[in-house]
């Protein structure tokens, strides 16, 4: 899966802070769209917030906007309580990656 690679090397190159992005599909081809951290400026209590302008970016591109994508950059790729929480406020099915690990968690709306 060529856009876990890409995902990757985006949230590696976010460190110190957490990575975020989408999965997005267009004309059948799943793909990573990267997008900017607004919690990384504004509030460490809070680890990630998509741009809402990145999101709507994405959209506009015409794809298809499939599941929200964020690292982890200490600790593992298991869901934080917020990460549950916002799964299921989102409607979304969600990708965490692990930076000190390299792995991924993958939670569906069905189990979020």
């Amino acid at each position: 899966m060529m856009w876990k690679e890409q995902a990757k090397e985006h949230f590696i190159k976010c460190k110190p802070a957490e990575g975020c992005g989408l999965l997005a599909q267009k004309d059948g081809i799943d793909f990573f769209w990267p997008c900017k951290n607004l919690a990384s400026h504004v509030n460490e209590e809070i680890t990630f917030a998509i741009d809402p302008l990145d999101y709507a970016a994405c959209e506009d591109s015409g794809a298809e906007v499939l599941a929200v994508l964020h690292s982890h950059v200490e600790g593992s790729s298991e869901p934080s309580e917020a990460d549950k929480k916002n799964c299921k406020i989102f409607m979304m099915d969600w990708y965490i990656y692990s930076v000190q690990d390299d792995n991924w968690y993958y939670m569906s709306t069905e189990s979020c």
